[in-house]
């Protein structure tokens, strides 16, 4: 497991001709040892130290992350009124989360504002599960939103936009209770820009 992520620093760091160790400990502040240890496979690389790696070699975070990190694409971004959009040709990001956190059929939706993940389980839905007094993801015709369900039948939803505090009452699609929330400030999960 720890070969994997060290394997593709060391590759980066082997395409970019750097063999002396003072360069990359005085641009990235890992000390000389440490390096060393990192290079020889000896020692895992932390989201932290793969992001100063990344930014001496002037190459997005994912090229130094291997398989042992899980990565969640970004599916949909949500602005600070509680709407929800698609990805702009501009968006192709990528959250980042050490391989014990991984969970499967999760979907996330990211916040930039917040440096903020939601996240959902495309199954669960309110065709299946209660999703009153839940906090969701919120399919409408116009604009999709993130909420808290106040009430629902097949057509119509009624929630609370807690970005805004409004009640809003509209037709709806479909809405999908959160699964969780991740403050990116305060955990080892990272977004990073997918430029593979």
């Amino acid at each position: 497991m720890i070969r994997k992520m060290n394997e593709a620093l060391i590759k980066q760091i082997n395409l970019a001709k750097v063999k002396n160790h003072s360069i990359i400990e005085k641009a990235t502040g890992i000390d000389k040892s440490t390096i060393s240890l990192h290079l020889n496979s000896r020692r895992p690389i932390s989201i932290e130290q793969a992001r100063a790696y990344a930014k001496f070699l002037d190459i997005s975070l994912i090229k130094v992350i291997d398989d042992t990190i899980v990565k969640y694409r970004v599916v949909k971004y949500s602005n600070e009124h509680g709407e929800v959009r698609n990805p702009t040709e501009e968006d192709f990001d990528v959250i980042v989360s050490p391989n014990e956190n991984e969970s499967s059929h999760q979907y996330c939706i990211y916040d930039k504002n917040r440096n903020t993940v939601y996240w959902y389980d495309p199954k669960q839905s309110c065709d299946n599960v209660n999703t009153i007094n839940e906090y969701c993801y919120i399919k409408t015709d116009k604009i999709d939103y993130l909420g808290s369900v106040i009430a629902h039948n097949e057509t119509h939803i009624e929630f609370i936009n807690i970005h805004t505090t409004k009640k809003i009452k509209m037709k709806f699609h479909k809405c999908y209770p959160l699964t969780g929330i991740t403050f990116c400030d305060f955990t080892s999960i990272t977004k990073v820009h997918n430029s593979l």
